[in-house]
């Protein structure tokens, strides 16, 4: 025990924070959709209160949920009615509702005992939800460490650790977001212990075969994609030629392993053909309804994933590059572990990549990857147990952790408490003006819809050249005005402003356009699809050639009139001939009323 305190002590300090940081939003208390069981966690979940409280077929409560705690907001398509059976059907499948199992029960006896509602979302259930997906977490964490102990130095495990919790967005899901990948993380630490424990026995149990295929179906119904995780059991030592064929006589005169394995991966699975043969009418079926819920296996999203600026994996969690780097030092020490982690790695990440919705939805940095760190975390102790016997690069790599930690807790902070982080839309404009921040300027969110803004600078060189007070305008109203006494008003019916369009003088040098208005409404827009957009373009003969907007509601608050602007820079004035301005209310169905357009250019 004492060759392994270090590591002890880690863990110890990882229960302390992923057990109490959820105490910090307190999720349990929120209703609407920033609760607990929403979005995704409530498709996932509906599965429960339907079963034990409703008509798993019928959702006689599904508008009884909707309206009572709106945990999608405004949208409600958990479920479909299937034309075949006329039934209704989950688009996502019942795993996670499977492990959620214990959660539901603890929250229902809770519920009765208190006298809170027993309808699956009250406070009790919410409550239990986030400290089940802490306790199954810390249970995999637990054994994570004790199967690294038998690769890796006490020293290099308390780095992982440590790693792990504090510095990836492991920590968001466990503590602060309980969707699939912080349970599933635990199945695949399961499944690699099971499988070590099975090959490094004289004597095979079949027992850990049966366990190996029950959590590898499980992992399936919960996640489909997760069908990669067979390749752990398949690849698992694997080092060479000689050992590939060792495998393969292994399988051919043990035909009760991959049959075991088989069987008990299939009864594992057995509930969600059975739900979709019931109440979908096929053994098989593909439940996800919605444009971007397929996949584009032509076209993977391989480097939107890694780098980009709106989710890419490595821009939010850059520790994970030493994973990356450790592949060379894992192939030198590690090969029995190198081809299954490097192939594993790169399967996982081409079906990752290749979801058309790539970027996952409103998450922070990249949760489609956070299951495979049991295996990751493999490459990344060879790497730093290396770096540990060389004297600089061992301080080299302290600076890179402690930056890597603090960038992790601000960017959570950023995303989960101080709204700063858009996880849907994020930009590089947007990015780098908010980086390492706790506090913004509310102008700054414009970046999330437009790269361009003009220099500080440069904005007394600003002139005039065009303005308007609506005054004249047909579409202009008397209800509401800044200055005079008519403003123009978009509403359901009236979703554009007439287009302004300024001719370019083709003599003139590159420069800045800016489009000003002032803006009163009083009612906010949630929904940023409908969110009223300011738009300026840059034409030639009529046709847009560059475009660039923000979202007026991003940036402003309803009840007093304020001023919003949109910036251009005109590269030249040879391709373009006109500049555009024009207000859409975007599908919106609220009033917004618009005074005192004006547009200035500033030469460079």
């Amino acid at each position: 025990m004492k060759k392994e305190i270090k590591s002890l002590w880690a863990f110890v300090f990882c229960v302390v924070l992923l057990s109490g940081s959820p105490f910090l939003t307190a999720k349990w208390n929120i209703r609407g959709s920033q609760s607990v069981i929403s979005w995704d966690i409530y498709g996932y979940y509906l599965y429960l209160p339907s079963f034990f409280y409703d008509d798993l077929g019928k959702l006689n409560n599904y508008d009884y949920i909707h309206n009572t705690y709106r945990p999608a907001g405004e949208a409600k398509d958990q479920a479909f009615v299937q034309p075949a059976t006329g039934l209704y059907v989950m688009n996502y499948p019942c795993g996670m509702a499977i492990l959620n199992l214990p959660a539901f029960a603890a929250g229902h006896i809770w519920a009765h005992a208190g006298g809170y509602t027993a309808d699956g979302f009250t406070m009790p259930y919410q409550f239990s939800f986030v400290f089940w997906c802490v306790i199954v977490s810390l249970f995999g964490l637990w054994f994570l460490r004790q199967l690294l102990l038998r690769y890796f130095s006490d020293t290099v495990v308390a780095y992982l650790l440590i790693i792990l919790c504090l510095a990836t967005n492991y920590y968001c899901y466990v503590s602060f977001a309980a969707m699939t990948h912080a349970y599933l993380f635990t199945l695949y630490v399961l499944i690699l212990c099971l499988t070590d424990a099975f090959y490094r026995r004289e004597q095979k149990p079949l027992l850990y075969v049966v366990l190996i295929g029950v959590l590898s179906g499980l992992a399936v119904i919960t996640r489909p994609t997760e069908i990669v995780c067979v390749l752990i059991p398949l690849l698992w030592g694997i080092s060479d030629m000689k050992s590939l064929r060792e495998r393969l006589h292994f399988w051919y005169t043990h035909l009760g392993v991959p049959l075991t394995f088989a069987l008990s991966a299939f009864l594992a699975a057995l509930p969600q053909l059975l739900y979709w043969k019931i109440y979908a009418g096929h053994w098989l079926f593909y439940s996800y309804h919605g444009d971007d819920k397929t996949f584009s296996f032509l076209h993977p999203h391989v480097l939107d994933v890694l780098i980009s600026y709106q989710k890419g994996w490595l821009v939010y969690t850059p520790v994970m590059v030493l994973s990356i780097l450790g592949f060379y030092q894992l192939y030198r020490q590690y090969r029995q572990m190198f081809w299954l982690i490097a192939t594993f790695c790169l399967v996982n990440l081409y079906l990752v990549s290749s979801w058309d919705c790539w970027w996952y939805g409103g998450s922070f940095s990249m949760r489609a990857l956070v299951q495979s760190y049991p295996l990751m975390l493999f490459p990344m102790g060879a790497l730093i147990g290396d770096v540990l016997t060389r004297r600089l690069l061992k301080y080299l790599l302290a600076m890179f952790l402690l930056f890597c930690i603090w960038l992790n807790l601000v960017m959570h902070y950023q995303a989960i408490a101080g709204g700063i982080i858009d996880c849907d839309n994020e930009t590089k404009a947007y990015f780098w003006r908010t980086f390492g921040k706790t506090k913004i300027n509310r102008q700054d969110r414009k970046l999330i819809d437009t790269d361009e803004e003009i220099p500080e600078k440069e904005v007394a060189k600003l002139k005039g050249i065009y303005a308007n007070d609506f005054e004249k305008e047909e579409q202009a109203d008397t209800t509401m005005a800044r200055s005079g006494k008519r403003a123009l008003l978009l509403d359901k019916d009236k979703q554009w402003s007439p287009k302004i369009s300024l001719s370019i003088n083709k003599n003139s040098a590159k420069g800045w356009y800016r489009a000003k208005a002032n803006i009163y409404y009083q009612d906010m827009e949630w929904n940023v699809w409908q969110q009223t957009q300011f738009i300026i373009t840059l034409s030639k003969d009529g046709k847009d050639l560059k475009a660039k907007m923000m979202r007026i509601h991003r940036i402003t608050d309803p009840g007093s009139w304020q001023e919003v602007w949109v910036d251009i820079l005109l590269p030249d004035a040879q391709n373009y001939d006109a500049v555009n301005v024009s207000i859409w209310n975007a599908g919106g169905q609220k009033k917004i009323y618009i005074d005192d357009l004006s547009v200035s250019y500033a030469p460079l």
